[in-house]
């Protein structure tokens, strides 16, 4: 709606949900936002491993607790805010060696919007050089169909 020119838009309809979890991806490579401890992204040269911790950065995972958060303001360092419980699976969420070990979930503080998640890798998981990535919190899925599936290489 526009007051000064006295007009409105033609009528839209919109889902509002509590959670819209998707990860950060290129959408030419489909690489998510998914890096090692030392910061190196995660690439078919350079795979996920057994037994290390990643980051992945992903958005719409809702209303944090801990830390004051206002709208449109950079997310603050002290106390963090963090998210709901958050499941990762690299594969098929159905099998249960997709899924992975989240340790922290969060907004980045000094960073609007932005979700960081870190991971372990444990022993038990899937390889392939071009596994989906899917999220879930509260029982809502990352996208998982589509042209921008966000696929990682685990070794």
């Amino acid at each position: 709606r526009s007051g000064d020119r006295k007009l409105a838009s033609a009528a839209q309809q919109i889902t509002i949900a509590r959670y819209a979890p998707g990860v950060f991806t290129d959408p030419e490579t489909k690489q998510p936002a998914v890096y090692h401890a030392d910061g190196r992204p995660v690439t078919r040269d350079n795979p996920a491993r057994r037994d290390q911790r990643l980051m992945l950065f992903a958005t719409g995972l809702g209303v944090t607790k801990g830390g004051r958060v206002t709208a449109g303001s950079a997310a603050p360092s002290e106390p963090a805010a963090i998210t709901d419980p958050v499941q990762v699976f690299f594969g098929n969420p159905r099998v249960r060696e997709s899924e992975m070990v989240v340790e922290w979930s969060g907004l980045v503080p000094g960073l609007v919007g932005v979700y960081q998640i870190n991971l372990y890798v444990p022993w038990y998981r899937i390889r392939g050089e071009a596994v989906p990535v899917t999220l879930r919190i509260g029982g809502i899925d990352s996208q998982s169909n589509g042209p921008a599936i966000p696929t990682i290489a685990v070794e």
